[in-house]
């Protein structure tokens, strides 16, 4: 798991503040830190990690602008949320956000594709959709056995691929087979399967077609979360960066402006979650979340700051903090404008 400071800034060679009156570090040497330290190869190796970015507004959002560019550069794919529009304290609207970011058919289309293809069989029209029909008289064998081959392949890769939940792997292997089968789509198969996803579906009954059998709830929302983490991998995706604006949580009154509003008790909740992801950092493959707050996050406030929370706390705060400094490879960081004098790290 990538949380903790690990280590002082001296093999980094990040410019860090040497003003007494300014600790932090700049969104530059910060972004560039994570770039090299975790999205070229540790993210895209299949690790994760979770950050928090402290900052004003101009800093967040530049800094959520270059992580999609980063994101992109590596083959990762990214995603913005921010709370004042999805409610942070349900770990299944996060499911949701994330996956209405994605193109589920286009993610289903390049793995079958590519099952297809590793099986040494062609494909008559590279990155389109075809039938069973097509791809038998392409490769000169008969439907029937390519179907059953592509039956048993979904099988060894998808249904038995124990990462990822059950309904997770019922609704990917359905996807799949709507990318050979187009007339399932007008069955109502492929739609309610996706409204399960991005959380529009209104009654469960609508998959019985599928054997999906619940809906994705705060029960069950990390181990979605996990999947689509699987699911990105196996389509040829390295990974995900996610972005989490958390800054409306930290609000009350005349400063809250419009969007959600959370209660001191969502607020736990919120922060609940955030301790749950760090926690199970090693159990997602490729997930980078950078949680983005301004500094109501490390205020003395009791309800609606760190304090509010020691559980979470605990997992970002350095019990040891340099007076002169701060590391950029800690699990919290504090944005500053590098605009005073600075020190290169040896």
């Amino acid at each position: 798991m990538e949380l903790n400071a690990i280590s002082p800034n001296a093999a980094t060679g990040a410019s860090v503040s040497s003003d007494e009156g300014e600790i932090g570090v700049t969104e530059e040497a910060w972004l560039d830190l994570i770039d090299r330290e975790y999205l070229l190869q540790f993210i895209s190796g299949g690790g994760s990690a979770v950050k928090f970015v402290e900052g004003d507004a101009e800093r967040l959002d530049e800094i959520q602008a270059r992580l999609a560019a980063l994101a992109e550069r590596h083959e990762l794919a990214s995603c913005r949320i921010n709370t004042s529009q999805t409610k942070l304290h349900m770990i299944q609207d996060i499911f949701f956000a994330v996956s209405r970011s994605l193109d589920w058919p286009a993610m289903a289309q390049d793995f079958v594709e590519a099952l297809v293809i590793k099986h040494g069989y062609g494909w008559p029209r590279p990155g389109g959709g075809v039938t069973f029909q097509e791809i038998a008289a392409h490769n000169e064998i008969d439907v029937r056995l390519f179907r059953r081959d592509l039956n048993r392949w979904l099988t060894d890769e998808i249904m038995r691929d124990r990462s990822m939940s059950q309904d997770f792997r019922i609704a990917m292997a359905t996807l799949c087979r709507t990318r050979l089968e187009p007339d399932e789509t007008d069955k109502g198969v492929t739609t309610p399967v996706l409204e399960w996803l991005r959380g529009e579906l209104r009654a469960v009954g609508a998959l019985r077609q599928t054997y999906i059998t619940a809906k994705i709830t705060r029960h069950n929302g990390r181990a979605m979360l996990r999947s689509l983490c699987r699911w990105l991998r196996l389509c040829g995706r390295k990974g995900i960066c996610v972005t989490l604006d958390i800054r409306q949580v930290l609000r009350a009154g005349t400063a809250l402006g419009e969007g959600l509003r959370y209660t001191l008790a969502a607020v736990i909740d919120a922060f609940e979650v955030l301790r749950q992801l760090i926690d199970d950092t090693e159990t997602f493959q490729g997930l980078m979340v950078v949680v983005l707050a301004d500094e109501a996050l490390t205020d003395f406030d009791d309800k609606r700051s760190l304090n509010a929370y020691a559980a979470l706390k605990m997992r970002v705060w350095d019990d040891v903090r340099a007076t002169r400094r701060d590391n950029p490879l800690a699990a919290l960081v504090r944005l500053h404008s590098g605009r005073h004098s600075t020190v290169e790290a040896a």
